[in-house]
């Protein structure tokens, strides 16, 4: 549809931006895709969607010559045979596919996946990039998931890097680089009210007349 607009978001890892998203849907009344848009790829493409879990955000180990069996996750009904292979970037395609194909009959949120790229060539498509100061990250997942500030900080660094190493490798661009989005926002700067980043997303996306 002519009037859908997506709103896609990039985020560091303990800023709040899959939480964000989730209250901008509900405030705007648009469906946020994350980990479900490997179910609809799987759904679209027949795969298993174990396939695409294990390889989500990832790139090829080995670059174009790393293949992925797909022997054991292979569905039983004629669809992936059992000597079938597939490398990261047929995934990273098939997923492409169902996001493109998603934009064209909703308005949504898509978080990660590079989304913003894939929907570069789309006027209403607004990029936007979710931080936050490391200590305001390491304190988020401590409180949130009750990890020591040792094992916080070593799951913020270890997920950044693989984000960072994931957008880079399929977009040329530079991952969490405010050139290669609309909007970024530092959360804490707003008090870590989640809420007011909502707020200032709206309004944004208010003065783009994209809502």
């Amino acid at each position: 549809m002519q009037d859908n607009y997506i709103i896609t978001i990039g985020r560091s890892i303990g800023a709040g931006g899959l939480t964000t998203a989730k209250l901008l849907g509900e405030n705007l009344g648009i469906k946020v895709y994350d980990s479900d848009i490997i179910f609809e790829t799987a759904k679209q493409s027949g795969l298993n969607p174990e396939i695409f879990k294990k390889k989500d955000e990832r790139i090829p180990k080995h670059r174009l010559t790393s293949l992925f069996g797909l022997r054991s996750l292979a569905h039983g009904n004629g669809s992936i045979t059992t000597d079938s292979i597939m490398n990261e970037e047929a995934l990273f395609e098939i997923g492409s596919k169902t996001i493109r194909q998603i934009a064209e009959t909703e308005s949504c949120i898509i978080v990660g996946r590079c989304a913003d790229y894939i929907l570069r060539d789309n006027p209403r498509c607004v990029s936007i990039f979710i931080t936050a100061t490391l200590e305001a990250r390491t304190k988020r997942l401590m409180d949130k998931h009750g990890l020591t500030e040792d094992v916080a900080l070593r799951h913020i660094e270890q997920g950044d890097k693989r984000r960072s190493t994931y957008y880079n490798y399929y977009t040329f661009k530079k991952w969490g680089d405010s050139s290669s989005y609309d909007l970024c926002i530092d959360s804490s700067k707003l008090g870590n009210d989640l809420n007011k980043v909502v707020a200032t997303i709206k309004y944004y996306l208010q003065q783009r007349n994209i809502i």
